[in-house]
């Protein structure tokens, strides 16, 4: 089994081991977000997602050759039994779902990470809201070429919900490249990745989860962040970035 005694000091996973842990969509960010958490030792996790690994994935998500064909959620449990030295069948905590995510009911803590902006809202519209909600708090990525955005809010809180669903863009403002593809670079998807999971932990951490929303920005040599936390401005989109592609 996978030691986490380097770590456990400042995060201890069993403290946790009761909060479930939902990732919706296993492409960029998803697959390197969900390896960041089982390397903390968290195992009660749910992945959902219905792609199969193809090559041009290899360069910007944590797959490997072997993976190509495979479905990214059996992909991902095998990634999952490598790291943790652990037969498949002893993985009983984890779920991998080859599914379609739409009208589903989560509980706990859902990472956001579909790849378009139009199911990440369908997704939120079905949630529960009123007082019997379980979903604690949702976590959502967005990422460009060089820069990219972590936020996060109370999905029972009308103000946060409201202000979160005012940054969404259409799917057709995506970053690009010359021939129609979507542009995601393996560094900037790392980085945004690890930055949703440390937003996760200080969200455990703190014993309780301020509304944020980080926006960095990556250039060679140069890295440069920009925090907005407090309920009196949750999630406050800036006029110029536009140019978000979602973790594919």
């Amino acid at each position: 089994m996978l030691s986490t005694i380097r770590h456990d000091p400042i995060f201890r996973a069993y403290d946790y081991k009761d909060y479930p842990i939902h990732i919706v969509g296993a492409g960029a960010t998803g697959s390197r977000l969900f390896m960041s958490l089982i390397e903390l030792g968290l195992t009660n996790i749910s992945v959902y997602d219905f792609d199969i690994v193809e090559p041009h994935n290899l360069a910007n998500q944590s797959y490997l050759h072997e993976h190509i064909g495979m479905l990214k959620v059996n992909a991902l449990k095998d990634l999952a039994t490598k790291k943790l030295g652990v037969p498949a069948d002893l993985i009983k905590d984890m779920r991998f779902i080859n599914e379609r995510i739409d009208q589903r009911q989560f509980d706990g803590f859902l990472f956001l990470l579909t790849d378009t902006m139009a199911s990440r809202r369908q997704i939120v519209e079905a949630q529960t809201t009123g007082a019997d909600s379980t979903l604690l708090q949702v976590f959502e990525t967005r990422m460009a070429s060089t820069h990219g955005n972590v936020a996060h809010f109370s999905p029972t809180n009308a103000a946060q919900r409201k202000a979160w669903f005012d940054t969404l863009i259409s799917d057709d403002e995506g970053e690009v490249s010359a021939c129609g593809t979507s542009i995601s670079v393996g560094p900037t998807a790392s980085l945004i990745a690890n930055m949703a999971v440390w937003e996760f932990m200080n969200c455990l951490l703190n014993d309780g989860c301020a509304t944020a929303q980080r926006d960095v920005v990556v250039k060679p040599r140069l890295m440069t962040t920009k925090e907005r936390i407090g309920a009196a401005d949750p999630i406050t989109p800036e006029p110029n970035k536009r140019h978000w592609t979602v973790a594919h």
